[in-house]
C-alpha cells in the first residue's frame, strides 16, 4: 500500500523525471486531441489551442509547484537538497492527472457533459444516465485529486527530507498561493 501512496520512497531522480516527462507529455497529446488545456493549476477547460501551448503550459504546472517546494524544502530542512529530486517526484506525481484526463476523453463524459449543459440552458430535466455518468466522473476525480495532493506532499516531503506540521503547513500554503495565483492569471 507505500507504494500506492507513496512511490517516491521507491523511485526519484532522473528515473523518475524521465518517467514524468513522458507523463507530461501524455496529457499534453490528450488534452489537445480533446481540444482541452489546463488552464490553472487544478482546471481542465476547453480551449483552442495549439500542441505547443498545450505542452508549455502543462510544464508551467509542473514547474511552478516544482519549483516552490523546492524553494519553501531549502527554507525548511539542514538535509542537502538535489534539484533533479524535487523535479523528478512531481514530475512522476503527474501521472495521477492521466487518471483525470483519460476518462474526459471517452465518448460517455463527454455526452453525458453535452446532456447536461443543453439540459441546464433549456430548464429541462437532465437524463438519468447522463446524471450517474458525472457523478462517477465526479467520484473518480475526487479520489484522483486527494491522490494528487498525497502524492505531491510525499515528493515534496521525501525529496527535501521535510516532515512534521511545518511541512504540512508550508506544502498547504504553496498549493493555495498556486491556485489563487493560477486563477489571476
Amino acid at each position: 500500500m507505500n507504494r500506492v501512496f507513496n512511490p517516491f520512497r521507491y523511485i526519484a531522480g532522473g528515473k523518475a523525471l524521465a518517467i514524468g516527462i513522458v507523463c507530461i507529455i501524455a496529457s499534453s497529446l490528450m488534452l489537445y486531441s480533446g481540444g482541452m488545456i489546463q488552464d490553472s493549476f487544478l482546471h481542465i477547460g476547453y480551449a483552442d489551442a495549439s500542441l505547443l501551448k498545450v505542452f508549455a503550459v502543462q510544464c508551467l504546472w509542473w514547474l511552478a509547484p516544482a519549483m516552490l517546494l523546492y524553494l519553501s524544502g531549502l527554507a525548511i530542512t539542514k538535509s542537502k537538497i538535489r534539484i533533479i529530486d524535487i523535479l523528478g517526484t512531481t514530475a512522476f506525481a503527474q501521472i495521477i492527472l492521466l487518471m483525470i484526463i483519460a476518462p474526459m476523453l471517452l465518448p460517455a463524459v463527454q455526452d453525458s457533459t453535452t446532456v447536461l449543459l443543453s439540459s441546464l440552458q433549456s430548464g429541462t430535466e437532465p437524463a438519468t444516465k447522463a446524471m450517474i455518468s458525472m457523478i462517477a466522473y465526479g467520484i473518480w476525480t475526487t479520489f484522483a485529486l486527494i491522490l494528487y495532493y498525497i502524492w505531491n506532499y510525499n515528493a515534496f516531503a521525501v525529496s527535501c527530507n521535510v516532515k512534521g506540521t511545518k511541512a504540512i503547513l508550508l506544502f498547504i500554503l504553496v498549493q493555495v498561493v498556486l491556485t489563487i495565483v493560477s486563477n489571476i492569471l
